[in-house]
């Protein structure tokens, strides 16, 4: 999978268009960059566990679904 670096024209558009979708917001690019970093962190987090065994994708709530108490136990012990 690519990973998409984001430039520094991306960011200062993303923040633009934040702050014209929500005046007075104040949103600077720091705190752009800041978001879509923690925003890729999550996803691959997500990502990582929905891609293994006895875990899969719930379209509905948007989320990581396990069926099995043992299977969760296993991979957050593993996740250390």
């Amino acid at each position: 999978m690519d990973r998409h670096v984001w430039t520094d024209e991306e960011t200062e558009k993303l923040a633009a268009k934040m702050n014209g979708r929500f005046p007075g917001s104040g949103f600077q690019i720091s705190h752009c960059k800041n978001k879509v970093k923690r925003l890729k962190e999550k996803y691959q987090f997500a990502a990582n566990m929905a891609a293994c065994s006895g875990f899969g994708w719930d379209d509905v709530k948007q989320c990581v679904v396990v069926d099995n108490k043992e299977i969760l136990a296993a991979y957050m012990k593993k996740q250390g």
